[in-house]
């Protein structure tokens, strides 16, 4: 089930990159242009069609001021607090 594995990581690297960027108020195109891939191959990564490039990960980060679990985890998840897991 490994490619059921990586299809879900996508689906949520994807929604997550969506919600990050409507919730900021922020253009698909202005986050394109900032990490220099065109604004249709960008929606392509939102939609789930492509996988975002490893490369391009410190700017998103720097774009949505966010950690790398924000990005790749369930929202649920990436605010768990570690405290709380016995």
């Amino acid at each position: 089930m490994k490619g059921g594995v990586i299809m879900e990581e996508k689906l949520v690297v994807h929604n997550n990159l969506k919600r990050l960027r409507k919730t900021r108020g922020i253009q698909q195109k202005f986050v394109a242009e900032s990490i220099g891939i065109s604004p249709n191959y960008y929606c392509q990564i939102e939609n789930g069609h492509r996988i975002l490039p490893t490369k391009y990960l410190p700017k998103i980060r720097e774009i949505f001021g966010v950690t790398l679990d924000e990005i790749f985890f369930d929202k649920d998840i990436a605010n768990c607090d570690s405290n709380k897991i016995a």
